[in-house]
């Protein structure tokens, strides 16, 4: 088994030495769960944990912000920081020296832009053996580089700084205490990485590598990112962790807790010989409480393994680390929890552990895309019940998720804390990949989420867009649509149904129509989805049916062996989605139109089913083709079409004996070129005088015949003689009746 032999031997000493001052925990209101919470519940104390943190540093600063972003910070590649922080407890201070490795990605690129909050003081900025100039602008500092550099081109620097980084509110950088010893906390999510320590402060470029080297009272233990190094004592009370992050990692995912902590290592086997440590600092006071319920862990990474792939930072660590502020933060491979129930829970455990796959190793581009974040841990908390408990676990996570308000997944306005970190992101977030999941199909849905962790994503940050097209791809599905509707959409379809069944004489099976509404009242106003319907009959098993809702209201006509009782919309809770049955009362059945041949006759019949059985018709919109009609009693199309082409209308359809029922549909009806205009002997496109000579020179001077027969036997007897060359002369010259297209072949 692989263990980092430094890495044991301080577990060992630290819990030797604090095992000596555990306070017992107690079943207090703040271990115990309350009755009733829901996943829902949960994933509302987590947003307001740091939603109330970025709060915080908005009401100082409203210019941290990603919209904008910092001018000139694409010009350039963060490969590497190497952060030194000496954290003065008393003093509530830090003093630190940050060096900073990067690539040019301009040509001609002399200045560096920093992100760093004002109220921290810089003291010097340098390379090896010089300064260098700099200058600030709120909270940007803009380093001037001692040569200009071309694109590829390497740079380097140190800034060295101090401060008091909770001065004016902020909270990025915490001092708290906590039963009489201190608690020193980060939480850098999204913007607060600059409230203490200098970095380019944005999910999308991640450093490659960093090291940390944190300084602390030796009555103190520092839990930060990557493995533990070495430590180092000074022999003035003080002692220096140094910890080694190789995995590539964005700024406000490197965290430091420091206090007075109870370590305790379990371990995730990933292999017959190959362990993972999985190392808890936990409070005092909280160790025996954490024992069994942090234990889920190791459990819990094989499960994500198993579906996802395995764990992203295998070569590092993983746990768990308490801090004062309320709900958990995926910190990477060091997840910091709140010592209430909440940080102990298997639903926090749960949800952080996988952003180590999903806001961790892929992290969204930006902050209006945190539900790549969000949605995804929340859904992977829906996931781990599945397998650790059943569908009917999983089934009833979803439930408690469901999300029926107002609102954007895509978050517009990033500037606001309460607008990024709200439960749409959470929830409904969680919903569209189980949403997604049903519409490509399980081993399709799985076989995506392979992909994308092992996509160019990996350690890396991508977008919805980049995520669709792995969908895509995967699938095979064209997807726009679903994401267009749910991740930019603001609501979700409202469905009404109601059916209809009569027996068909020619099979014995019944036709099933089947309306569907949709009725919300947010955009987008139709959404196109495929929908489940369970059918259930007085008698025998159920069927289930799909049909493809993607108009504000239709009639989909389908074929059953038995007339239904009643039918069930998404049994299996797979859609987001408002819904329930109403009457059938009154309806026009959108049955194909048969396609007319123009030149022949052509008979159809539009259907209603519902009210009396007595209706009138009428064309409202659009054009019948010419030479049809529509009977306003019967509802029958009749006529000779003449002119081939596509020709939709809408028909209003009204019940006789009660025009409070009534209906309307569109339709579509095709008429297709035919052998030519009855008439035309000579099959020349016109019906003239030149055909009855044709007739006569064919029937009497044994002339050629008709180039088509049927054009000729214009009073379609099935003959060409005599009395269809009277018949044209008739129409042509008496007014007689029209040509019809016959039915003689020779």
């Amino acid at each position: 088994m692989k263990k980092n032999p430094v890495a044991v031997l301080l577990t060992a000493l630290f819990c030797s030495l604090i095992f000596t001052s555990i306070i017992w925990a107690d079943e207090s209101a703040d271990t115990v769960r309350p009755a009733n919470v829901t996943a829902s519940d949960i994933h509302r104390l987590d947003a307001r944990g740091k939603a109330e943190r970025l709060g915080k540093i908005r009401a100082l600063e409203t210019t941290l912000k990603d919209d904008a972003l910092v001018a000139g910070q694409t010009d350039y590649d963060v490969t590497y920081y190497s952060v030194t922080i000496d954290v003065d407890v008393p003093g509530q201070q830090i003093f630190g020296d940050v060096g900073i490795h990067g690539l040019a990605n301009a040509a001609e690129l002399t200045e560096i832009p920093i992100d760093l909050t004002s109220n921290l003081i810089i003291d010097s900025v340098y390379i090896t053996g010089k300064t260098l100039a700099y200058s600030r602008s709120g909270n940007v500092v803009t380093i001037t580089l001692d040569e200009s550099l071309n694109t590829g081109e390497s740079f380097a620097f140190n800034i060295v700084y101090h401060g008091q980084p909770q001065g004016g509110g902020l909270e990025g950088f915490s001092f708290d205490s906590r039963l009489g010893y201190p608690v020193v906390t980060t939480l850098s999510e999204p913007y607060m990485a600059r409230s203490w320590w200098p970095c380019k402060d944005r999910p999308d470029d991640k450093c490659d590598s960093l090291d940390s080297y944190i300084t602390c009272d030796t009555a103190l233990f520092c839990a930060s990112n990557g493995l533990l190094e070495d430590t180092t004592r000074h022999g003035d009370g003080t002692w220096t962790f140094h910890y080694r992050v190789r995995y590539p990692i964005t700024t406000y995912l490197f965290s430091l807790a420091i206090s007075k902590y109870t370590i305790w290592t379990n371990w995730y086997h990933y292999s017959a010989v190959d362990s993972m440590p999985i190392v808890h600092h936990v409070y005092p006071d909280r160790y025996a409480y954490s024992l069994p319920r942090w234990s889920v862990t190791p459990y819990a990474i094989g499960v994500f393994a198993e579906i996802f792939g395995e764990y992203p930072f295998l070569n590092e660590k993983y746990g768990h680390a308490n801090f004062e502020w309320g709900g958990g933060m995926e910190h990477q491979t060091v997840t910091s929890m709140t010592s209430t129930w909440f940080g102990f829970d298997t639903n926090t455990v749960v949800h952080e552990l996988a952003h180590q796959w999903w806001g961790d190793m892929i992290t969204c581009n930006n902050w209006h895309e945190i539900w790549l974040n969000e949605g995804f841990a929340s859904y992977s908390e829906a996931l781990y019940y599945e397998v650790a408990n059943g569908p009917a676990k999983f089934h009833e996570h979803m439930f408690d998720m469901e999300y029926h308000a107002v609102g954007q997944i895509y978050r517009q306005d990033t500037t606001d804390a309460w607008g990024i970190f709200d439960n749409i992101v959470y929830d409904k977030g969680a919903w569209v990949l189980h949403m997604l999941r049903h519409v490509v199909g399980d081993e399709n849905f799985f076989d995506i989420l392979r992909a994308y962790y092992n996509s160019e994503y990996q350690h890396a940050d991508a977008t919805t867009e980049q995520f669709k097209n792995i969908c895509e791809s995967v699938s095979g599905q064209e997807l726009d649509y679903f994401f267009d509707q749910w991740i930019y959409g603001f609501y979700r379809p409202d469905y009404r149904y109601s059916f209809y069944s009569e027996l068909d004489p020619s099979d014995n099976r019944y036709f099933l129509y089947l309306r569907i509404r949709q009725v919300q009242g947010y955009t987008p106003s139709v959404y196109a989805m495929p929908i489940d319907f369970q059918i259930n009959y007085p008698s025998g098993a159920p069927d289930t049916v799909v049909v493809f809702s993607d108009a504000r209201d239709s009639v989909y006509i389908l074929k059953v062996d038995a007339a239904p009782s009643v039918l069930n919309l998404d049994p299996g809770n797979w859609i987001l989605n408002g819904g329930y049955a109403d009457s059938w009362v009154y309806r026009l059945i959108p049955f194909p139109l048969t396609a007319g041949i123009a030149y022949e006759s052509y008979s159809d019949t539009l259907i209603t089913r519902g009210g009396s059985g007595f209706n009138q018709f009428s064309v409202l919109t659009g054009n019948l083709p010419l030479g049809l009609t529509l009977d306003e009693i019967s509802g029958v199309i009749s006529g000779m079409p003449t002119t081939p082409g596509q020709y939709n209308f809408s028909v209003y359809a009204f019940d006789s004996d009660d025009p409070y029922f009534s209906d309307t549909a569109n339709y579509i009806l095709t008429v297709l070129p035919g052998l030519g205009i009855p008439g035309d002997a000579t099959n020349n496109g016109t019906v003239d005088i030149l055909d009855i000579i044709q007739l006569i020179d064919f029937k009497f001077k044994s002339g050629p015949a008709p180039v088509i027969p049927q054009l000729a036997d214009v009073n379609a007897d099935c003959e060409i003689n005599v009395l269809d060359i009277v018949y044209l002369i008739d129409n042509k010259f008496k007014g007689g009746p029209a040509p019809l297209m016959g039915c003689a072949t020779k």
